[in-house]
């Protein structure tokens, strides 16, 4: 029998006619809350409730998939990406004007001397920074860009985020002098692109601002994902299956999806799928849990974009059951997806107390110490032990805030007590 008590409050939950196994859920608070006292005992009434049950759930943001297992279809490429492949950042410092006296001022030296620096370039060289006296204009700023994950090639434009770093006020109106890019990583030298522009501020962050497609790419980035075997083993992999001489992709796993089980079924359905295309033994091995090597075999070398394709397009089957908690602070948003289950424990969190019990030996439940006590079912059908489902669905019932709901469910995990992983987003 799996109970779920709320204790203190004018109504609680009762699950019976359950497995002996399943554990018990009783939570507790001083607050009165006035729910319905009635007994609900006919199928249609539990039916209600439950519609009510959900209707609650969605405004405060707790979504809750099926608990149902089953299998769902997804390519390779949907949780992964290859290694060589992400986005780079491109950067550079520069002068915006035209500003409606919001900028640095001429008390601020280092935007008076690049601006010298500027009209020195420009053919009008300033002999004295007295000559600036009285300049508002003008505001020195971070100008900077993101090359996509794929490349890029020259001409091709890319937006552009500007950031003042003196003491403008406001960069409205400003327009943004042309201004060098180059890579923000030491070693890498060379021009990567010209930005210039007018900006667009918003209200609420008036010193930053973008300029749509305001950076012109002077040169071509490839990203390369092919690798040799030297270069793995250099990097640490320790395989007799790779051959220093032939060539490898990898494919990195999605944070959100890394882990051994899943990486071990990527290159079982890698291999079954193309080891015959290949004519080898083995076409790919999970080198650990976030990362798949894939041999690229030799007559594929001269056109690698089609392996690729392949490979990223492999069927596989995916358990929508993993136990996982995504939670989202800006947002206030929890998900809950697969059996998120949550053995024996007792929370105290501000007033409230969580306890997750398991049945006596007979089966029967431990009594709640309370009086006063009006049971609502919520369902008696269902035979599994206590989950996060069950937590969510009672604090929302008691709307228990966001935060608070969230530091439950934290602490209940780093007691352990919680077999599913927290991920968090926002």
């Amino acid at each position: 029998m799996t109970t779920l008590h709320v204790v203190g409050f004018r109504s609680c939950w009762t699950r019976s006619s359950l497995s002996r196994e399943s554990d018990a859920m009783k939570i507790s608070r001083s607050n009165k809350l006035k729910l319905p006292r009635r007994r609900l005992t006919d199928d249609r009434s539990i039916a209600g409730l439950l519609r009510i049950v959900f209707a609650l759930l969605i405004p405060v943001g707790i979504v809750i998939p099926s608990a149902h297992a089953q299998a769902i279809k997804a390519r390779v490429g949907d949780v992964t990406h290859l290694q060589g492949e992400g986005r780079n950042p491109i950067g550079g410092f520069g002068i915006v004007t035209g500003l409606d006296r919001s900028g640095d001022g001429d008390s601020y030296l280092p935007t008076m001397r690049a601006l010298a620096q500027m009209m020195e370039r420009m053919g009008a060289p300033v002999l004295d920074l007295e000559d600036l006296k009285g300049t508002k204009s003008v505001a020195i700023v971070r100008v900077y860009a993101e090359i996509p994950e794929h490349g890029a090639r020259e001409g091709e434009l890319l937006d552009v985020r500007v950031t003042a770093i003196g003491a403008a006020k406001s960069l409205e109106g400003g327009q943004l002098l042309t201004t060098p890019l180059t890579y923000d990583v030491p070693g890498v030298d060379g021009l990567f692109a010209f930005a210039s522009g007018k900006l667009e501020v918003e209200a609420d962050l008036p010193t930053t601002g973008i300029i749509r497609r305001g950076a012109r790419m002077e040169r071509d980035v490839f990203m390369n994902v092919i690798a040799t075997g030297s270069d793995l083993l250099g990097a640490g992999i320790r395989s007799e299956w790779i051959e220093p001489a032939n060539t490898y992709i990898t494919l990195v796993l999605d944070h959100d999806h890394a882990d051994w089980p899943l990486a071990a079924a990527i290159a079982q359905a890698v291999d079954a799928e193309l080891r015959m295309s290949a004519d080898v033994d083995r076409v790919a091995l999970a080198v650990d849990s976030k990362s798949v090597v894939v041999l690229l075999p030799e007559h594929q070398r001269a056109d690698p974009a089609s392996w690729i394709r392949d490979v990223q397009q492999t069927r596989l089957l995916m358990e929508s059951n993993e136990a996982r908690i995504t939670i989202n602070r800006r947002t206030g948003t929890i998900v809950v997806t697969g059996d998120t289950r949550i053995s024996p424990v007792i929370v105290s969190q501000k007033g409230m107390t969580i306890t997750v019990f398991t049945p006596n030996a007979d089966g029967t439940v431990p009594k709640p110490a309370f009086e006063e006590h009006d049971f609502v079912p919520v369902d008696v059908e269902r035979d599994r032990t206590s989950n996060v489902e069950d937590l969510l669905e009672a604090l929302n019932r008691l709307k228990v805030p966001f935060e608070e709901r969230l530091a439950i469910l934290e602490e209940i995990k780093r007691a352990g007590k919680l077999h599913a992983a927290i991920l968090y987003e926002g």
